[in-house]
């Protein structure tokens, strides 16, 4: 059986955006907690799988299309909140456009693409501003017997 390989799929992710040269440095992490240090962070989380009706086909129970989605969030930590949602905003900036480069991630997948995402502000105190934004993926992936 070929099954989804769902940590393939956000390695692949993560690769794609460690290898993108505009993201030098920014530390891209999977499935792990944020470390509250100082340096820009991206994590990518799987969220949620759905097999919808409507993307299933007669193939005698052999197949099962899927939408994976995902969450990437970025982080950036400043002493200046105005200075902390530019370098978010431009984080989220390279991050979606290193990952539509390629849209399979790799081939792991049939074809993602963007759906949306949040934004978050916060005070840590004297020691500044922490600014995050997601960006929320969908992806299909199939798997088989």
């Amino acid at each position: 059986m070929a099954r989804v390989d769902y940590f393939a799929i956000e390695e692949a992710m993560a690769k794609l955006l460690r290898d993108d040269d505009t993201l030098f440095g920014i530390t891209v992490l999977v499935e792990e907690e944020l470390k509250m240090g100082k340096e820009p962070s991206v994590i990518i989380y799987l969220d949620r799988r759905e097999a919808p009706a409507e993307l299933q086909t007669l193939s005698a129970g052999q197949r099962t299309r899927f939408n994976l989605n995902f969450t990437v969030n970025c982080f950036t930590f400043h002493l200046d909140k105005q200075v902390a949602m530019e370098n978010r905003d431009d984080l989220i900036g390279k991050v979606e456009v290193a990952l539509m480069a390629d849209r399979t991630f790799g081939g792991t997948v049939a074809g993602a693409f963007i759906a949306g995402g949040d934004f978050d502000t916060g005070s840590d105190g004297a020691a500044g501003f922490m600014s995050a934004g997601s960006i929320e993926i969908t992806a299909r992936a199939t798997a088989t017997t």
